[in-house]
């Protein structure tokens, strides 16, 4: 009994100190994800969405108060510059221009009565048949009188120009995208003018309103070049041109947003107004330089001394004053020597989510950091001891 108690003991240790070798051996052993600088494009983009809409959008009303009487245009009609498109009914301001000659004629009558009452009392005050205050009266009846007649006319005009507003035109080339108003309708402008069409001015050519968040709106210049998608083409890419960067912010969800107005061209008039558009502004694309993985310069090596919990303050004092004396265009990154990660100073140049471009620093040889494996490879290998 004692004696197989002992080879237990003995099998025992042997077994223990051969999986405690394995797993610090396994531990011990430093592997690194690395890559190669690449040379190829690089392309910085900003993505935003809008609305397409047309370029020119001319609301119609009318002026004056009446009843729909024929209404000569529909959705999607083609109008040109001053086609009647609708028409109100027109006896009342038959009617009110009617009345406004009538006033004209009895305001010219009294004004030439008052000429010549003016024109008697004078002969009669130079005769001194009269005070001088009657002839002052009867030219104070000339000057109301005349005001009355100009008052008349200007009722006159305004009544004949009611009339013509009757008739509602087209004010410009374009098609109907918007009709509010039916036959027998009655619209009231006493407070303002009742719209009763949109027309689009032309629809081969539309423009995109996207929004813009401040992060990145500083990169937005005009005459920039833009591709987006809708939709209705997923298969198909467009393009356009940055017009406009408009200085008014707008505030969604405490983001300060502005709008961008992106001009395209529509000839085929696929794209129609209110189409959601997906939209990618190319800030600035660089062909033939040398670019490097964005994780690579997230690395950072693990300190001496750091694992125990002991501080290695020279080395970390190092590495702080190194990352200190950094430009805004520089950053550090660990080039793979000898199994050893040694820190490299890079030049920076434009960058995207993935990719940065690097100016100085790296050449497409060397092996550059993304990642201490080590505890990964520990584990799936050795497994917990």
């Amino acid at each position: 009994m004692k004696k197989t108690l002992v080879i237990l003991i003995i099998l025992g240790l042997v077994c223990g100190g051969f999986l405690f070798y394995i797993h610090c051996g396994k531990k011990s052993e430093i592997v690194y994800d690395t890559t190669k600088p690449a040379i190829g494009s690089l392309r910085v983009d900003v993505t935003a969405s809008g609305t397409i809409q047309p370029v020119n959008v001319v609301s119609v009303g009318t002026q004056v108060s009446g009843i729909i009487e024929k209404v000569y245009a529909d959705y999607n009609s083609v109008v040109k510059k001053g086609d009647l498109i609708a028409q109100l009914e027109t006896f009342t301001l038959e009617e009110d221009l009617k009345e406004a000659k009538a006033a004209v004629t009895d305001a010219k009558a009294k004004l030439d009565y008052a000429k010549l009452n003016a024109k008697r009392n004078k002969e009669l005050f130079e005769q001194n048949f009269i005070a001088r205050y009657e002839w002052e009266e009867a030219e104070l009846g000339v000057v109301n009188a005349q005001a009355a007649y100009d008052k008349a006319v200007a009722q006159q005009k305004k009544a004949k120009r009611n009339l013509g507003y009757a008739n509602i035109i087209s004010p410009v080339n374009g098609i109907i995208v918007t009709k509010k108003v039916e036959e027998g309708q009655t619209v009231a402008s006493s407070f303002q003018t009742p719209e009763l069409f949109t027309i689009a001015e032309d629809l081969t050519k539309m423009q995109i309103e996207a929004s813009i968040s401040e992060a990145d709106i500083g990169q937005i210049k005009a005459g920039l070049p833009v591709t987006f998608t809708v939709d209705t083409f997923p298969a198909d890419t467009f393009k356009g041109t940055v017009e406009q960067v408009r200085l008014q912010p707008n505030e969604d969800s405490n983001v300060v947003m502005y709008t961008v107005v992106i001009t395209i061209s529509n000839d085929d008039l696929r794209l129609l107004p209110g189409m959601t558009a997906y939209v990618t502004i190319t800030v600035e694309e660089k062909h033939d330089v040398l670019k490097l993985q964005n994780m690579a310069f997230q690395f950072r090596p693990v300190v001496a001394g750091q694992v125990s919990g002991n501080k290695s303050n020279v080395e970390r004092q190092k590495i702080i004053q190194e990352r200190k004396s950094l430009k805004p265009d520089e950053a550090i990154v660990y080039v793979l020597q000898n199994n050893k990660p040694v820190s490299r100073k890079v030049k920076k140049g434009i960058s995207n989510l993935l990719e940065t471009e690097i100016k100085e620093g790296l050449s497409a040889n060397d092996k550059v950091v993304l990642e201490d494996l080590t505890t990964k490879v520990t584990v799936k290998r050795g497994g917990p001891p």
